[in-house]
């Protein structure tokens, strides 16, 4: 729609058809166009108010006729004055009822002629009425300052009312005179602005009660934001400094509240990133990450990787799978499904979100192996159809499917095959060696070696593993890497060590040889000291004792602890009860 500019809208233009004719001199509605029509309401209103002004004329002429020395000679024919005067103004306030107007007009000047006539009679309380100011249309606003600033407020609440209608009485006059509906508006509106008062000092009140508790909650929830919270899992505090958003990720970890998984999240968001947790608890344990629950940069989402979930992320620590034999031979058909849809699915939302994906393959790949150590070149010697089958095929389907989507859709990928870990949070019934030999020693009971016990192990303690898969997923290499201490026991070795750390006067029990136990298992570690410039840090020795202590609160707990045989089972602790 065309403005047209406004002297042409007001008074015409020969080019833009007929337009109304110019105002009058003298403005007024009644010769003059003001956009909405001549005449109507708002013109016999000033009409009104034009002749009202004559007789407010003729009033002050009088009354200045009084200040001179003259006497009146007709007292009554004053009061009559003065009454007509109010009776014109009530009308006219009636009828401007629709259209208020802030400006002083001829009414506000009726309201000082009364006034002054009034005083001249002698009225008692013409002084205090005009003393208040003389403008009607003062909003609500300005009254509830008047009403606040009056000492009844302070008082109880039938005080405040009464003191609003003072405030309303002495504002539009004698009680005795007639009301306008204008003064009965703004007298409700009076009373709405002191009850307003009321309940803001009220509520004033209850703030200043609850800042103590407020003031403890915020640093609180200030503490918790720069911390772990103590749990019995992990009793040590851990600080998380605020990253500024440009250096900030966002990472996803699948299985982080398993053993492995719950350590990596500690370290990533020690570094101040924000950590999402992804765990169906099938071997996970919601304890291995409780001191995080609270944190407002960690998030635990309860889900299966073989369902695909939609997330938006910078980097993806892929670790979701049952790794100890009796757990992942107790669903074979599970496992091979987490080990193969679960990766897809996770290259999938790699591949949507243009994430890093790093991929925690296993030593299980080089099965039985017939070289030693084993490098990252070998190709293994595995059993394809035998109990271990669903868990090693499945991780090297995994490795697979991962250099396939590299090839063909450009994922930046990360590979690394982890060798024999331990250290706190393990699951004290998962079967495997290290947590067997520590439960069974602490409490006295016979250590049971599968096979004549010369078949060799390396083992790694946990922080070192995270270190290693922190830095592989931070360098450039993308070629798998072993992960692991080429530190070698054998296994009736590694039974007595643990029998000589704990004290323990348990013996040493053989059973028969599981099928498909692999013989030796020893990485070798040199693509992982060239390319990212890592090697194992904590000695066997200095992890067995963190690990210990933690088994140790374990049993304090749970009481009485059967450990898990080779035979396929639920990651569910066995106490004496359920023997």
């Amino acid at each position: 729609m065309a403005v047209l500019p406004r002297h042409r809208r007001r008074y015409g233009h020969p080019n833009n058809g007929p337009y109304p004719p110019p105002p009058s001199p003298n403005h007024g509605n009644h010769g003059g166009y003001h956009g909405n029509g001549g005449g109507g309401s708002s013109g016999r209103l000033l009409s009104q108010q034009s002749a009202l002004l004559l007789i407010v004329g003729a009033a002050l002429g009088y009354i200045v006729t009084l200040n001179s020395g003259g006497a009146p000679s007709d007292r009554a024919g004053l009061d009559e004055i003065v009454k007509n005067l109010e009776r014109q103004r009530a009308a006219a306030a009636s009828a401007s009822l629709s259209s208020r107007d802030e400006v002083r007009g001829p009414m506000n000047v009726l309201q000082d002629s009364r006034e002054a006539a009034a005083l001249l009679r002698g009225d008692a309380g013409a002084g205090a009425n005009h003393a208040l100011p003389t403008h009607r249309r003062a909003s609500a606003d300005s009254q509830a300052e008047d009403v606040e600033a009056a000492p009844e407020v302070a008082g109880d609440s039938e005080a405040e009312e009464e003191s609003a209608d003072e405030a309303e009485v002495s504002a539009v006059g004698s009680p005795d005179e007639p009301q306008p509906a204008a003064a009965a508006e703004r007298k409700e509106a009076v009373k709405a602005a002191a009850r307003t008062h009321r309940t803001y000092r009220e509520t004033e009140k209850e703030d200043d009660d609850l800042s103590e508790v407020q003031k403890r909650f915020v640093e609180t929830q200030r503490l918790i934001s720069t911390q772990s919270i103590p749990t019995a899992t992990n009793p040590h505090v851990m600080k998380t400094p605020a990253l500024p958003d440009s250096k900030r990720k966002k990472i996803l970890i699948t299985g982080g509240a398993g053993f492995v998984g719950s350590h990596l999240t500690d370290k990533l968001m020690m570094e101040g990133h924000e950590v999402i947790v992804l765990d169906n608890f099938f071997t996970g344990q919601r304890k291995n990450i409780e001191h995080w629950m609270s944190h407002p940069r960690f998030t635990l989402v309860v889900h299966d990787v073989t369902e695909p979930i939609m997330l938006e992320v910078d980097e993806i620590y892929h670790l979701a799978c049952p790794a100890s034999p009796p757990h992942y031979q107790y669903n074979p058909v599970k496992t091979i499904k987490t080990s193969t849809m679960g990766t897809i699915n996770m290259l999938g939302l790699a591949k949507r979100v243009k994430a890093k994906m790093l991929l925690t393959s296993t030593s299980e790949i080089y099965g039985d192996p017939k070289v030693h150590p084993q490098p990252e070149s070998y190709w293994g010697n595995v059993n394809t159809i035998g109990p271990r089958a669903c868990y090693d095929e499945g991780k090297r389907v995994a490795e697979t499917m991962m250099y396939s989507y590299k090839n063909q859709n450009d994922i930046d990928v990360r590979v690394a095959r982890i060798f024999n870990t331990f250290g706190p949070r393990m699951h004290p019934n998962d079967g495997r060696v290290v947590s067997n030999f520590i439960i069974q020693s602490l409490q006295d009971k016979p250590l049971t070696i599968y096979g004549d016990g010369s078949q060799t192990r390396s083992f790694q303690y946990v922080s070192d593993l995270v270190d290693g898969l922190h830095a592989l997923m931070n360098h450039g290499y993308d070629l798998p890497v072993n992960l692991g201490n080429p530190d070698e026991y054998t296994v009736k070795h590694f039974a007595e060590y643990i029998k000589e750390i704990t004290g323990s006067g348990s013996e040493i029990s053989f059973l028969p040889a599981t099928k498909d136990d692999p013989t030796q298992r020893k990485p070798d570690i040199t693509t992982a000291k060239r390319e990212l410039e890592w090697s194992p840090r904590v000695s066997v020795k200095e992890g067995l004792q963190k690990t210990i202590a933690y088994f140790s609160r374990v049993l304090e707990e749970s009481g009485e602890i059967i450990p898990t045989g080779q035979e396929a089972s639920k990651p569910k602790p066995k106490v004496a009860d359920e023997a």
